[in-house]
């Protein structure tokens, strides 16, 4: 249990080391906000892509057909618990909970129902399960329903309403890269696909493997280093002086949601659930790892209250730090 904890808080100060040094060239104008649109979409259209279909083409994970149909249901569902405790929050006074208007209050739902499912989970499995490509393909495809979630209950929640141009946001670059890489993982281990085409045709085709592995493992750094970079921009201290009271009043529910009460449903769910192993340690992964920042720049985007996006968010972040750690080591230990 102690050594889990060990290996599980030097991946998540190595995360937080590379998110600090965005943080600092966002600061000195070495990454300014002109290169973050530009980097953010190669990130998302070409990098993780990649690094999905490297990781998902490899594994044997699929031919348990639980790990195809559970993980996307225990990704959306995990959600939709989330935010249904943010808002039980909202029905609080402001006196309770520091929100004074029904824009920040959905804000708040939508940001603290989301868990953190790509930037941390995808290097803290990488470095704790080094060349599991089992448990990374079903993280994976747990994220495909964490990613439906996004573009439709989270969204909606922070809306207000229901927005049917955000479904379109659903068919988007990892979306496609999950599927896709699921479909020929699976038809490259049927018995339709003669041997003779693995042992001469598909070896032929190593050097686009291996200039797809090499994209893919740029995606995470670079993701982690424009974290950083999002923290800076609203990082204000005279500004986040003047609204500390209410701050902390949001902080304190969002990381007793996130934080606690999350968590222990995941490892619940992992211990009690007759699922496959993977998705045990993936429940694990994601219960541990904490708000996804990610919803910060939904909320902006969106027309949610930036303010309450980031007292939600930032305080959470700060704190999984020191509970990312406890909750693998637990988890994992529970079960087994």
């Amino acid at each position: 249990m102690f050594q889990t904890f060990s290996v599980a808080l030097a991946a998540i100060l190595a995360v937080v080391c590379i998110a600090g040094v965005g943080l600092f060239f966002r600061r000195t104008g070495r990454l300014t906000h002109e290169a973050e649109q530009p980097l953010l979409r190669l990130t998302v259209d070409l990098l993780l892509p990649c690094l999905i279909i490297d990781r998902v083409l490899k594994t044997d994970a699929f031919s348990n057909p639980q790990n195809l149909w559970l993980p996307p249901l225990l990704g959306f569902g995990l959600v939709a618990v989330g935010i249904l405790l943010g808002l039980g929050v909202c029905l609080l006074s402001k006196k309770l909970n520091g929100m004074e208007t029904w824009k920040q209050r959905r804000t708040f739902a939508g940001c603290v129902g989301n868990y953190n499912y790509g930037f941390v989970p995808i290097p803290l499995v990488i470095a704790m399960f080094p060349n599991d490509d089992r448990l990374l393909g079903v993280l994976f495809v747990q994220n495909l329903g964490v990613e439906l979630a996004v573009w439709t209950i989270i969204l909606f929640t922070i809306l207000g309403k229901v927005d049917g141009k955000s479904l379109r946001q659903v068919v988007n670059a990892p979306s496609i890269a999950i599927v896709l890489s699921v479909s020929l993982n699976l038809l490259g281990n049927s018995r339709f696909i003669p041997e003779a085409f693995h042992e001469h045709v598909a070896p032929r085709f190593d050097f686009l493997l291996q200039a797809i592995h090499l994209l893919g493992a740029a995606g995470i750094p670079l993701s982690i280093l424009l974290i950083g970079a999002i923290f800076a921009d609203h990082f204000h201290r005279k500004e986040m002086g003047e609204r500390l009271p209410s701050m902390l009043k949001i902080a304190f529910w969002a990381i007793s949601i996130r934080l606690a009460v999350m968590p222990m449903l995941f490892i619940a769910l992992a211990v009690w659930l007759p699922c496959t192993d993977e998705i045990k340690k993936v429940l694990v992964v994601h219960g541990a790892a904490g708000p996804a920042i990610f919803t910060m720049a939904l909320a902006k985007h969106y027309g949610g209250d930036s303010k309450t996006a980031f007292d939600t968010i930032f305080m959470n972040s700060l704190f999984s730090i020191i509970t990312l750690p406890i909750w693998m080591a637990i988890g994992l230990w529970l079960i087994g």
